[in-house]
């Protein structure tokens, strides 16, 4: 049913076409010139297109309004009414640049709200998502999964889709430069690099060496997943050559443990509880993978033991392997671009927040990382690189302070008071804070 304001709108805008616009100036008629319209004709003319477009700027802000809070989620509202077509659009989604964009401010809604793209395949990072996730909440921020792959090509299609602000990738997927699109680093710029994920390779015991893989059938997840780029590269980099299976992993794991394939990859599978669970009858065991030039710089050296895979690696034994290293990088997100403004937000709240982390409730690996380490290579997101040198320069001023109060303290016969001692206690761990 047409509204009120929409109806008056119709007919006063066939009014003014048929009293109004024809009878301003001269007209022509059959070749012939017209006497002028009357001043009071001009001015009814005017006085209803003026009411008209009153009345359509009200019929569109009530109809926004009555919208307001039915807007589908990840869409963003207009601020002012937008038509295409003859048609009222009231939200869009988020812009790559170009159209009418609303950019977010602090206090708006859609500025704390966030997308995060997460391999479900990969346990790992299904751990990673989830801490971040609780810390952006208890911040006042909401930050979701959105499901996907974590190798380039399922980060592209999260780009072109607009689906996802954030993802977690593995480094090695990134710096393989040659499949990379040429302003694939711009767009995607460095948050954080996290910690390093130990790479794991399930195989009968009979396997000792994981060169005794070449030419046999091994299970990698899905041809876009994390694992699947980690193992493509990794056996490239140390001269076998595989045959990739894609399979889920706990299907793998089955189809391991009935001998229908030889091993199994994993990246970050101590997180997982399919492969927790595998094992128990003493078959399997996870191959060691030694770090050797081939694997640099790419990859690092990691040692798991029993109490990481209890059914795989016995209570005496250490396995050494190889980790990959994890990055937190946001999607879409050019320099000086509206959506690397609304990044900079999230990226200065993790960043300020992320000794929260470091609690014993939080995964082990949060304590290896080092918020200042960069990809080689990779820019790094402005407002991160922005709180880094914010953090660099307080990190000076608590040293300074501190030995100064130290100074002090070594110059007094009685030794510090109670003040200096809480004043050295401070800015020492201010100083440790922003090492």
């Amino acid at each position: 049913m047409r509204s009120h304001f929409a109806e008056k709108h119709a007919a006063m805008t066939s009014r003014v076409t048929r009293s109004g616009v024809s009878q301003i100036g001269s007209r022509m008629t059959a070749g012939r010139r017209q006497k002028p319209a009357r001043a009071s004709q001009v001015w009814e003319g005017w006085r209803y297109a003026i009411i008209a477009a009153a009345s359509f700027a009200a019929s569109a802000a009530l109809t926004s309004g009555a919208n307001a809070d039915k807007v589908p989620a990840g869409m963003i509202p207009y601020d002012k009414p937008v038509y295409r077509n003859g048609h009222l659009v009231l939200w869009h989604g988020p812009s790559h640049g170009g159209g009418a964009h609303v950019r977010p401010t602090a206090g708006s809604a859609h500025a704390k709200e966030f997308s995060i793209l997460v391999d479900s395949s990969e346990p790992g990072q299904a751990r990673i998502a989830s801490e971040l996730i609780a810390q952006a909440q208890a911040n006042g921020m909401t930050l979701r999964q959105t499901a996907g792959k974590g190798a380039l090509a399922g980060i592209g299609k999260a780009v072109s889709a607009d689906s996802a602000d954030f993802a977690i990738a593995p480094v090695d997927a990134l710096l393989a430069a040659s499949k990379n699109p040429p302003d694939w680093k711009e767009r995607a710029p460095l948050i954080a690099r996290l910690a390093n994920e130990p790479i794991e390779i399930i195989a009968p015991r009979a396997i000792t060496d994981v060169a005794q893989l070449n030419g046999r059938k091994v299970n990698v997840e899905a041809p876009d997943s994390a694992s699947a780029a980690t193992a493509a590269l990794l056996f490239s980099r140390l001269n076998i050559a595989p045959k990739l299976a894609n399979g889920f992993l706990a299907d793998a794991l089955g189809d391991l443990s009935d001998g229908k394939i030889d091993a199994v990859l994993v990246v970050g599978g101590k997180a997982s509880k399919s492969l927790a669970d595998f094992g128990k009858d003493g078959r399997f065991h996870v191959v060691s993978l030694p770090w050797s030039a081939p694997a640099q710089p790419l990859y690092g050296p990691a040692r798991l033991s029993n109490i990481d895979l209890p059914n795989l690696i016995r209570p005496s034994e250490n396995v050494d392997t190889l980790s990959v290293g994890m990055a937190l990088v946001a999607l879409d997100a050019a320099p000086a671009s509206p959506r690397a403004e609304k990044a900079g937000a999230f990226a200065t709240q993790f960043l300020d927040h992320f000794d929260t982390l470091l609690g014993p409730s939080s995964a082990a690996g949060w304590k290896e990382v080092n918020l200042a380490a960069p990809v080689e290579g990779w820019p790094r997101l402005a407002a991160a690189q922005a709180w880094l040198e914010q953090i660099r320069g307080d990190r000076g001023h608590a040293l300074d302070t501190f030995k100064s109060i130290a100074q002090t303290a070594v110059a007094s016969d009685q030794g510090p008071s109670g003040k200096d001692s809480d004043l050295l206690y401070e800015s020492l761990m201010k100083w440790r804070a922003a090492r």
